[in-house]
């Protein structure tokens, strides 16, 4: 049986720890793409460290998510302060597969913490915000090329479309 899913995040001295427990999937990926944005109002903005090294997977949607959130964070007027935390093996089993090991930054040790863990609560996967979430984490994706860019286009290009003819409907 997987390890439940665990979402929780943590201070540090330059910014925030989010650490994945068990899975990540696009239940998770929502509300940790959400705290990441809030937290970029700050000023100046923080380091951002997701912690890997106790995550057994990472759906498609979770993946796209780290993709996305380390571009919104090198946008910030501080430049680029967003890393993933994870030993090698980690690294190469959650990231490997599909490039994202050359894309993401990483490192094998998390910060140092300077707060406790507080746990964040998985969205809805029923919400209209996650479904649009989920496209835009597959959108992400297909953009950088790689082996499965034509997977996730074309799962993106689903939503999308069953997005518009909801909102098409009376």
């Amino acid at each position: 049986m997987p390890a439940p899913a665990v979402l929780k995040v943590a201070k540090t001295p330059t910014g925030y720890c989010l650490r994945v427990e068990g899975r990540g999937s696009l239940k998770e990926s929502r509300s940790a793409a959400e705290f990441v944005l809030q937290s970029l109002a700050a000023n100046p903005p923080p380091t951002v460290c997701v912690d890997l090294s106790a995550c057994d997977h990472l759906d498609s949607t979770f993946l796209g998510c780290l993709v996305e959130m380390q571009r919104r964070v090198a946008k910030a007027p501080a430049g680029p302060r967003f890393f993933v935390s994870a030993p090698a093996e980690k690294v190469k089993k959650l990231l490997s597969p599909t490039k994202l090991d050359v894309v993401l930054k990483t490192t094998a040790e998390p910060p140092q913490l300077s707060g406790d863990w507080v746990e964040l609560s998985a969205a809805d996967p029923a919400s209209p915000d996650v479904v649009r979430h989920v496209m835009e984490c597959h959108r992400r994706l297909a953009e950088l090329g790689g082996p499965q860019h034509a997977a996730f286009a074309a799962i993106a290009d689903n939503i999308e479309r069953e997005l518009h003819s909801k909102q098409e409907r009376p």
